[in-house]
């Protein structure tokens, strides 16, 4: 939404594009407003289509997160690890071998945060903060919630779900680094 990433682009928070299509990404568009790409689901996608593209990425200097799988980031040679939030494997050793290495995780709860803390992850992303269209998914945090979830840990959050531009303003009242914006279909 362009009304949003104007937004951010003036209080200078980081945008994240949260999807699982490589071809219907405008990657000059995502260079010029600044925002970190993260792949959900690279298990569909051949490996030699995932290295063109992270190749794409790369020559527009645009980070590219790729998902619980450490022998497709190897394979990339990326330095840029997403965890998601049903994986419960440790990643920080991961940190010794490649002290450039970044990592976000995505959680929903207090357990969720302080397991991607002991999983090394440099940000987390905290979901989902307003209602959203999906009547499958129930329940939101809000904005006091969200607060009080944040407040007792040093980590950089990042708010996903339900931003648009009639809530979008509550944002400021977040303990965030950033948003995240999810692209599904």
């Amino acid at each position: 939404n362009l009304f949003i990433v104007s937004l951010l682009m003036r209080k200078k928070f980081h945008l994240y594009f949260i999807t699982e299509k490589l071809d219907d990404l405008n990657l000059d568009y995502v260079k010029r407003i600044g925002a970190f790409l993260i792949l959900r689901n690279p298990k569909k996608f051949k490996r030699y289509d995932l290295k063109i593209f992270n190749r794409r990425c790369t020559k527009r200097n645009i980070d590219l997160f790729i998902p619980n799988d450490t022998k497709t980031l190897f394979y990339l040679r990326s330095n840029k690890l997403y965890i998601s939030a049903y994986n419960k494997k440790r990643f920080n050793h991961l940190k010794k071998i490649n002290s450039k290495l970044e990592i976000i995780g995505s959680a929903h709860n207090v357990a969720e945060i302080n397991e991607k803390i002991q999983q090394g992850c440099d940000y987390i992303i905290l979901s989902r903060i307003f209602e959203t269209s999906n009547k499958l998914k129930r329940g939101h945090l809000g904005t006091i919630k969200f607060n009080l979830l944040t407040r007792n840990f040093a980590k950089k959050f990042i708010a996903l779900g339900g931003i648009n531009e009639k809530n979008f303003r509550r944002t400021n009242i977040l303990n965030i680094r950033g948003l995240a914006l999810l692209k599904d279909k």
